[in-house]
């Protein structure tokens, strides 16, 4: 049962566009005049509206759009695709459960989880307000970021180099509904420019994540079979991993031999060591 005001009917509301204050906290129906789009949101392009619109002109808005109080109006938290096919299909009043307002920064967190968990919106537009946040000072770093989404900073590292593909690829993702963050990372981690735009082709055309995977391997494999005129070449008998934070790049080899993994391990450790005890880096 929708909760309304004390002394209040349905009409009452509906007719009064909730007029004379707001409630902060609750379930009620509101004029559609009364909402407005969260301009923060992360989500900028919104695809498939056309089955959201004939939804809601067939059964109306199933589940209430949530909304915040900001002055004489209500910002919505989550609903934005909900309340643009109700504008689309005319509805003059709307149901919503209203919660108290949250500081700006647990309120961006909060849509950011949200959407992430639905993957609700393009890498890019994500990769986007994962930059926006560390660049704004509401995270410290990456692993604090990564932490209080609840992923892992190579999940982060991965997200956030999808800003370093060209320009004209990044809206070819942005633009192109389904293709998912995994897809999205593995393309920005290749290093060659035009092998990614044969992969966001690809991607584009529908190819699944899986056949993605299948394309770079190959591909690596084909890179490392022509990097040398002959099949065994003592780059081949090597171990090379690399991890990358911001601006800095991190490169471990080694032979590959028995004892390698330790050996890495501990010039690992050995380079760690170094980096804390050189004051010129704090």
């Amino acid at each position: 049962m929708t909760k309304l005001p004390d002394g209040k009917s349905r009409l009452d509301l509906v007719k009064s566009g909730l007029t004379g204050g707001l409630p902060k906290r609750g379930r009620f129906i509101v004029s559609i005049d009364r909402l407005q789009e969260d301009p923060e949101n992360e989500r900028k392009i919104f695809h498939n509206m056309d089955d959201m619109i004939e939804s809601v002109r067939r059964h109306g808005i199933i589940e209430p759009i949530t909304v915040t109080q900001e002055g004489d109006r209500y910002r919505i938290l989550t609903g934005h695709r909900r309340f643009r096919a109700a504008k689309a299909v005319g509805l003059t009043e709307l149901e919503v459960l209203v919660r108290e307002p949250d500081d700006q920064i647990t309120r961006r967190f909060k849509s950011l989880i949200s959407n992430i968990q639905r993957e609700n919106i393009p890498a890019v537009e994500l990769a986007e307000t994962l930059h926006s946040l560390l660049s704004s000072g509401a995270a410290a770093s990456q692993r604090e970021l990564a932490r209080q989404i609840g992923k892992s900073e190579q999940w982060m590292s991965g997200m956030l180099r999808v800003l370093e593909l060209p320009a004209r690829l990044q809206e070819e993702l942005r633009s192109t509904p389904g293709i998912g963050y995994e897809m999205a990372q593995r393309i920005a981690q290749v290093g060659d420019s035009q092998f990614q735009e044969q992969l966001v082709t690809a991607a584009v055309a529908g190819e699944s994540v899986g056949r993605i995977r299948e394309r770079i391997a190959s591909f690596r494999t084909t890179q490392g079979s022509t990097s040398s005129s002959r099949p065994k070449t003592r780059t081949s008998q090597l171990i090379q991993l690399t991890h990358r934070e911001g601006s800095c790049v991190a490169s471990l080899r080694a032979k590959r031999e028995p004892g390698a993994q330790e050996a890495m391990l501990e010039a690992l450790r050995q380079l760690a060591e170094q980096v804390r005890a050189d004051d010129s880096l704090r």
